[in-house]
């Protein structure tokens, strides 16, 4: 298993021949091509940060890719990190052990994988963050931005201002 997208990314992401925002003229907007992993990353950090798990329901049927993309994969202990901290946070709310927190998190990791996580449990979670904060993102960045300057502009203030809530 690998990752997968919620339903709604390519097309809030205007995703269409390699390229993120293709409605943009390039000479309008200067900033780089944005892969479509830039997309899932900015949803899992809203994920794992500021809204939860997405639903499964919700997730296209195929992975879009295998593996983290070059200029992330010195991120894979960072991101598997954000995933165990907000699993953390999830179950602390239940009556879990300490030993029943280990196993469940012990569950998400694989130190042999390229990625940090397990193919079952860890990419599984990584999905479902990333489809969470997908949802948070389409509700709170409305209209859907035309470019990739004005994502970012956007996204920064969105996080800004939610960050400062928690």
């Amino acid at each position: 298993m690998s990752f997968v997208l919620h339903q709604g990314v390519r097309d809030y992401f205007g995703y269409r021949d390699q390229r993120m925002f293709h409605n943009t003229p390039k000479e309008q907007d200067r900033s780089r091509d944005l892969l479509l992993f830039d997309a899932y990353y900015a949803c899992l950090l809203v994920g794992t940060c500021l809204s939860g798990l997405g639903n499964e329901s919700d997730l296209e049927g195929t992975n879009f890719i295998d593996g983290y993309p070059e200029p992330f994969r010195d991120s894979k202990e960072f991101i598997a990190g954000l995933i165990v901290e907000a699993e953390l946070r999830r179950l602390d709310t239940e009556n879990y052990s300490d030993r029943e927190f280990e196993r469940e998190i012990a569950k998400l990791l694989d130190v042999n994988s390229p990625t940090r996580l397990s193919d079952g449990a860890g990419i599984a979670k990584a999905n479902l963050y990333a489809a969470g904060g997908f949802e948070f993102i389409l509700e709170k960045l409305q209209p859907k931005p035309v470019s990739a300057q004005e994502f970012l502009l956007r996204f920064h203030d969105l996080w800004e201002q939610e960050a400062s809530r928690k």
